[in-house]
C-alpha cells in the first residue's frame, strides 16, 4: 500500500519542480514538498479506506 501511495506524489514532485524551474527559473522547495506530502497523505488515506475492515471475522 505504501509503494502505491508514494509513486504518484514523487512523479508529481519531479514534474512540478521541473515546470517551476523552466517557467520561473526559481523553485519553491517548501511549497513543492508540502504539496507532495499532502498528496501522499490523501492517496494513503484513500488506499487505506478502500480495504474493508473485518468486524466479526473470528466469530
Amino acid at each position: 500500500m505504501f509503494k502505491q501511495s508514494i509513486r504518484f506524489p514523487l512523479i508529481y514532485f519531479v514534474i512540478l519542480t521541473v515546470w517551476k524551474f523552466i517557467a520561473n527559473k526559481e523553485v519553491d522547495w517548501i511549497d513543492n514538498i508540502m504539496a507532495c506530502f499532502i498528496l501522499f497523505l490523501i492517496i494513503l488515506l484513500y488506499n487505506w479506506a478502500k480495504v474493508p475492515y473485518k468486524w466479526n471475522k473470528d466469530k
